[in-house]
């Protein structure tokens, strides 16, 4: 069975690459596969002290109102003990009509997020070695100040201080939107390629995301496919750098679009903001995204 990363908002985990995506939000991940749902897990920072129990009676109703069917706390399986033997941990159960719930809610001391993790068992998945596997490989913050962001066939790693503004996973399309400081990030993905592609080159194609750029676009070849980047910077005199002052839009900005077409996929990245846009930082942005 292949397996596959997930990443989301600071958490990230393997799973059977054959689950998709049920519903997402901030903090939350609903996994499914043929039988319905397979896994949820709902996370957040925690600002005071944490108690399992508090945390736990919470759930209890919030289950209990929503299924008619009460949780309870049980014993953590031995097989999963030595997975979470960084967290503070405490199991619990339950069990609907066709249905039920085994999980844990876990307490990192470290970054102080704590972290409800839900299997459902429904009598059709084939192994129960699922959630030791997905245990082991759970993670709840990197130690370099990096998130990954890893979802259907896109995966990307970006400095911890751009936050996740928006979101769109859409047939043919899929944006994530970004921002720190004075700056902000858009990824895109856009399939298939070849289809986007029959009827415009990659240039014109970009010119939908800066419908008029000043300058031409140069394309360059790297990887396996073509790609374009346009940079626009405000003109260098002191009228430019004095309207770039005062100028609320941004005035600095710089898009790279490339073709996989082993993926039959165009990705793409777009930084803007009213300070210069280092190039080794879209170097490194650009090197660090990838189709799966």
């Amino acid at each position: 069975m292949n397996w596959q990363e997930f990443a989301w908002y600071g958490i990230r985990f393997e799973a059977p690459a054959r689950w998709q995506v049920g519903r997402m939000g901030p903090r939350y991940l609903m996994l499914e596969d043929d039988a319905g749902p397979a896994l949820e897990l709902k996370w957040g920072e925690v600002k005071g002290r944490f108690s399992h129990q508090k945390q736990l009676r919470r759930l209890a109703a919030l289950q209990e109102k929503k299924i008619g069917e009460p949780v309870k706390a049980c014993p953590i399986p031995p097989q999963w003990q030595e997975a979470l033997g960084r967290y503070k941990a405490t199991g619990f159960s339950w069990q609907g009509e066709g249905i039920g719930g085994t999980g844990v809610l876990l307490y990192c001391p470290a970054c102080r997020t704590a972290t409800l993790i839900q299997f459902y068992r429904n009598g059709n998945r084939q192994s129960e070695k699922f959630p030791q596997r997905i245990l082991n490989s759970f993670r709840d913050h990197r130690k370099d100040n990096l998130v990954t962001w890893s979802l259907y066939d896109i995966k990307a790693t970006l400095p911890d201080d751009f936050k996740l503004k928006q979101y769109r996973f859409e047939a043919g399309e899929f944006e994530l939107a970004f921002a720190s400081k004075g700056q902000s990030l858009n990824l895109h993905r856009w399939g298939p390629a070849t289809t986007l592609l029959s009827e415009r080159d990659l240039i014109q194609f970009a010119r939908m995301l800066i419908p008029n750029p000043r300058g031409a676009g140069n394309p360059k070849n790297f990887g396996d496919g073509k790609a374009v980047e346009w940079r626009i910077d405000p003109p260098a005199t002191p009228w430019g750098q004095w309207w770039g002052r005062i100028n609320r839009r941004p005035t600095f900005q710089w898009l790279r679009l490339w073709h996989l077409p082993k993926r039959n996929r165009i990705l793409g990245v777009k930084i803007w903001g009213r300070s210069p846009i280092n190039p080794r930082f879209l170097d490194w942005v650009c090197e660090g995204y990838e189709s799966l």
